[in-house]
C-alpha cells in the first residue's frame, strides 16, 4: 500500500511537472514571437494587464479547485465515489457564478482598471476588455481539473494545460500581428497588437475548456461507488468554502503584490532616470523600460523551473488528504519528506544554473532583445534565479500543509512575505545604486521568509524528521559543483572562435546546459542524495539505481 501510494504521488507530479515544464516552453516562445510581432511598447500593455487577470483568477483557480480535489480524495479513499461526484457537480456551479462575476468585473470596469489605476490610457482598457472573458472558461475549467486531481487523474489536467498553451500561441500571435499591422503606422498599433494577445488567451481557455470536458466524460462508469452513500443530502458549498477562503486568501497575496507592483514599480522608478527615446513611443520611459526587462526577460524565465514543483504541490494535497483519511501517520509523514527532498532536487540546481548562464540564457531565448534592456537583464537575472529556490520550498510545503488540513498556515506565512515585500519595494526601489534589482531582492525576501515558515510548519504538524544533510546540504553542493561544470564548459567553447557568432554562439550555450545536467546526475549519485526505494519511485529511478551500484 505505501508504494502503490508514493508512485501515484510521484507519477501525478511527473505528469505535471512534465507537463507543465513544456507549457512554460511554449510560454517563452510565445513571448519571444509576441515581441517581435508587438515590439517592447506593446508588451507594455501585455505586463499591465496580466497581473490584474491573475489577480481576479486566484479567486476560481487556487482555493475552491484544491479544495475539491481534498473533498474528493477523502470520498475516493473510503470508496464513496458518488459522494465525489456530488462535491464536483455542487463545485461546477459555485464556480460557475464566480466566474461570471469576475469576468464581468474586469470587462465593465476595463476603463478605471486599465486606464485610471494602471494609467495605461485606452490602449490598457481595450487589453483588459479582450482578457476578461477568460475569467469564466477558467473558473469551469478548473472544477474539472480539481474533480480529476481529486482522483489522481492527472492527464486531463496535462493534456488541457499543453492545448491551452498552444492554442494560445496560434491564435495570439496571428490575432496580435493581424492588428498590428492593421492599425500600423498610429499611436494605437502597439495596443491593438497587445490585445490581440490577450483575445488569443481567451480563445485559447475556451478550447481547453472543452478539451478538459472531453477527458471527464472519459471518466464517467470508471468509478462505481463501492460503499452506499452514508449522508446524500450533505452540505458541499460551506464545508468547501471553510477549506477554500484561507487557500484563495493565501494564495492572493502574491498576486495582489504583483499588481501593486505594476503600479508601484514604474512610479517608484520616475525620477531615477530620464525618458527612454530610441524607440518609437514617447511615453515608454525609463522606468517602463526597466519593468518591461523585469517581468518580460526575467520572470519569464525564472516561471520556467517553478513549474517542475507545482506538479509536486498538485499532486501532494489529494495524496496527504487520502493518508489523512485512511489515519496513515507514517504515510503523511513519507510523502511530505520526498516531496520536500524532490523539490530541493529540482529547485537548487536550477537557480544556480539561472545564475551561472544568465547573460547566454537570455540571449539565447530572447535574441533580439535590445542592448538597453539586455544590460538591466542580465544582472537582474543573476540575483532574481536564487528566488526559485523558495518558490519550490513554498510551493511543496504549501501543499503538503493543504493536504494535511493545515490550511490556513500558509495564507498568514505568505502574508508575512508579501508584506515584506511591499515594504522592501519601498526602501529599495528609489535608491539610485538599487532601483529595479529592488524589485528582485523584495521577491527574493518575500518568498525566502514565506518558504521557511512553511517548511518548519509542515515538520511540527506532521512530526517528521527532516534530513537537513539530504534534503538540503547535498543539493546544494551538488549544484555548485553543476554550477561550476556549465560556467566552464560555456568559458570554454565561447573562447573558440567557431562558437562566437550566430546560431553557433547559441550552441554553445546548449551545450553548456546539457554538461550542467548531466554533471548534476552524476553528483546526485556520487552524493547518494536518494535512497534505492526514494529512486524506484521516480519515473527512470529504477535503472539510475542500478547504474548508482556499479
Amino acid at each position: 500500500m505505501e508504494v502503490n501510494k508514493k508512485t501515484s504521488f510521484v507519477k501525478g507530479a511527473a505528469i505535471l511537472a512534465a507537463a507543465g515544464l513544456i507549457c512554460k516552453l511554449i510560454g517563452v516562445l510565445f513571448r519571444i514571437f509576441a515581441v517581435r510581432i508587438v515590439g517592447e511598447p506593446g508588451m507594455k500593455y501585455y505586463e499591465l494587464i496580466y497581473p490584474t487577470y491573475s489577480w481576479l483568477l486566484i479567486i476560481s483557480s487556487s482555493g475552491i479547485p484544491t479544495a475539491i480535489s481534498r473533498m474528493v480524495a477523502e470520498r475516493a479513499a473510503v470508496g464513496n465515489h458518488d459522494g465525489a461526484r456530488r462535491v464536483f457537480r455542487r463545485s461546477l456551479l459555485l464556480l460557475l457564478l464566480i466566474g461570471a462575476i469576475t469576468s464581468a468585473l474586469m470587462f465593465f470596469g476595463a476603463g478605471w482598471l486599465g486606464g485610471t489605476v494602471l494609467n495605461g490610457g485606452e490602449g490598457a482598457k481595450y487589453s483588459m476588455m479582450a482578457l476578461a472573458p477568460a475569467l469564466l472558461f477558467v473558473s469551469l475549467l478548473c472544477a474539472y481539473r480539481g474533480y480529476l486531481q481529486g482522483l489522481q487523474r492527472m492527464t486531463g489536467t496535462s493534456v488541457s494545460q499543453f492545448a491551452e498553451q498552444v492554442f494560445k500561441f496560434i491564435f495570439g500571435l496571428l490575432i496580435a500581428g493581424y492588428l498590428y499591422k492593421r492599425y500600423e503606422g498610429t499611436d494605437f498599433s502597439s495596443a491593438a497588437g497587445a490585445a490581440g494577445l490577450l483575445l488569443g488567451v481567451t480563445i485559447s481557455e475556451i478550447l481547453a475548456l472543452v478539451v478538459m470536458i472531453l477527458f471527464y466524460a472519459r471518466t464517467k462508469g470508471q468509478y462505481p461507488s463501492l460503499i452506499e452513500d452514508p449522508n446524500p443530502h450533505e452540505r458541499v458549498i460551506g464545508p468547501m468554502l471553510m477549506i477554500a477562503i484561507p487557500i484563495t486568501l493565501g494564495a492572493s497575496i502574491l498576486p495582489i503584490a504583483n499588481f501593486l507592483d505594476s503600479v508601484m514599480i514604474t512610479r517608484l522608478l520616475q525620477g531615477i532616470g530620464a525618458p527612454y527615446t530610441t524607440v518609437l513611443e514617447p511615453d515608454f520611459t525609463f522606468a517602463d523600460l526597466n519593468y518591461q526587462a523585469l517581468c518580460t526577460y526575467v520572470r519569464s524565465i525564472i516561471n520556467l523551473p517553478a513549474t517542475l514543483t507545482v506538479g509536486i504541490a498538485m499532486s501532494i494535497v489529494p495524496a496527504i488528504s487520502a493518508a489523512r483519511v485512511r489515519s496513515d501517520k507514517t504515510g503523511v509523514q513519507n510523502l511530505s519528506l520526498l516531496s520536500l527532498k524532490i523539490s530541493m532536487a529540482i529547485g537548487m540546481p536550477c537557480a544556480v544554473g539561472l545564475s551561472v548562464l544568465a547573460g547566454p540564457i537570455i540571449r539565447l531565448l530572447y535574441s533580439r532583445i535590445t542592448p538597453e534592456a539586455y544590460a538591466i537583464a542580465v544582472p537582474l537575472m543573476r540575483v532574481a534565479a536564487f528566488t526559485v529556490i523558495f518558490i519550490s520550498l513554498v510551493q511543496t510545503a504549501t501543499g503538503a500543509l493543504q493536504g494535511a488540513g493545515r490550511h490556513r498556515l500558509p495564507m498568514w506565512f505568505l502574508l508575512i512575505g508579501g508584506l515584506t515585500k511591499i515594504a522592501v519595494n519601498f526602501i529599495c526601489i528609489p535608491m539610485k545604486e538599487i532601483n529595479i534589482l529592488g524589485a528582485v531582492i523584495s521577491n527574493l525576501t518575500c518568498y525566502g521568509i514565506a518558504g521557511i515558515l512553511d517548511t518548519a510548519a509542515i515538520l511540527k504538524v506532521t512530526k517528521a524528521r527532516l534530513n537537513v544533510l539530504d534534503t538540503f546540504l547535498k543539493p546544494a553542493l551538488a549544484s555548485a559543483l553543476m554550477g561550476a561544470a556549465a560556467w566552464g564548459a560555456h568559458r570554454l567553447l565561447s573562447g573558440l572562435t567557431i562558437f562566437q557568432n550566430g546560431w553557433m554562439a547559441h550552441a554553445a550555450t546548449v551545450i553548456a546546459i546539457l554538461a550542467a545536467v548531466v554533471a548534476y546526475v552524476v553528483f546526485t549519485l556520487l552524493f547518494a542524495m536518494f535512497t534505492k526505494e526514494e529512486l524506484a519511485y521516480i519515473p527512470g529511478g529504477r535503472k539510475l539505481a542500478r547504474f548508482a551500484r556499479r
